[in-house]
């Protein structure tokens, strides 16, 4: 953090030296305190610095008082906890690698030298791929102020190419919906939206979506939008691939209940079928990607017929090929 230079703006430089220097291990006493801030161009006594540090304790800084100096007694963030979001930061396939190391690099400045020192230390950043939407965050924050101002927003939408090159899908169509909320599902952040050529809720991958702009219009599909479930829908959409919603029972072998609680939820029908096999009800979009889903594990659908033939047919289709 950048140092705030000039005599008047003293006390501020005292927060800074704490919050970037000192915890209980690292107590800064008066002595040292005058001698951090002269090497800051600030001259400084003893006495001044006592007050100083009465003043930050009075206004509700966390300013300790130790055995052998001042220190901040508690941040925001504790060591793990900045572990816990540099390792998220870390995993989010999303997130280029360049910006990822921005991230990982703003996170450290919030904890104190020491800390920083530790999550340099500790933290790997793993290798991503070179490819990604730097704007993403920019698409983010229209997504966010289309939702903060009920407005509709437009963009366009990529897709890969055999020359492995993301490129507008249909011919740099531009796609207006009325954003619902943003949703983070298998590694991707998307956008579920309402459709307005479509009249239907649709959702859209954040790292494809590019040229994002808010419109004037206010947003539309209230009804729509306004039933939705943000926890039921990620759950109703493996792979978050479309598909017709329908209800359907799933049948699998009785050591897979964890693999498919995990999936869909605890609050789902779920019964045994002898002593080896259990049937699950569940709300799902039907689609291959559930397919795949089922075919990974070994369950099948069992109920409605209709389904059930669908997935038999998908089967057979693979194994023709």
């Amino acid at each position: 953090m950048p140092h705030v230079g000039g005599q008047k703006y003293k006390i501020l430089n005292e927060y800074q030296i704490l919050m970037n220097e000192s915890d209980e291990q690292h107590q800064i006493n008066a002595i040292e305190m005058t001698r951090r801030l002269e090497a800051r161009g600030i001259s400084a006594e003893r006495k001044t610095v006592y007050k100083d540090m009465a003043t930050l304790m009075e206004a509700g800084v966390d300013v300790v008082k130790g055995d052998k100096g001042y220190y901040i007694g508690s941040r925001v963030f504790e060591l793990a906890e900045f572990k816990l979001l540099v390792d998220a930061v870390g995993a989010s396939k999303f997130i280029s690698q360049k910006k990822t190391k921005e991230l990982v690099e703003k996170i450290t400045t919030l904890a104190s030298m020491d800390e920083a020192t530790q999550l340099t230390r500790q933290v790997v950043v793993p290798e991503k791929r070179s490819t990604g939407n730097e704007k993403i965050f920019y698409s983010i924050d229209v997504i966010y102020q289309c939702l903060d101002n009920n407005k509709k927003m437009s963009f366009k939408y990529q897709d890969w190419t055999l020359t492995k090159e993301m490129r507008p899908r249909h011919g740099g169509k531009i796609y207006v919906v009325s954003p619902a909320f943003l949703l983070r599902n298998d590694e991707n952040y998307y956008l579920v939206a309402y459709d307005d050529d479509s009249q239907q809720i649709r959702h859209y991958r954040v790292d494809k979506i590019i040229s994002a702009e808010m419109l004037e219009e206010e947003r539309s599909g209230d009804k729509q939008r306004g039933a939705l479930n943000p926890h039921e829908y990620a759950k109703q959409h493996i792979s978050m691939f479309a598909g017709d919603e329908r209800v359907v029972t799933i049948r699998f072998d009785k050591r897979l209940i964890g693999v498919v609680l995990d999936k869909f939820g605890a609050d789902i029908d779920i019964r045994a079928e002898g002593e080896d096999l259990v049937r699950a009800r569940i709300s799902v979009a039907v689609s291959p990607q559930l397919y795949g889903w089922l075919t990974g594990i070994g369950a099948t659908i069992c109920f409605p017929e209709e389904e059930e033939r669908k997935f038999k047919d998908y089967i057979k289709a693979i194994i023709d090929k």
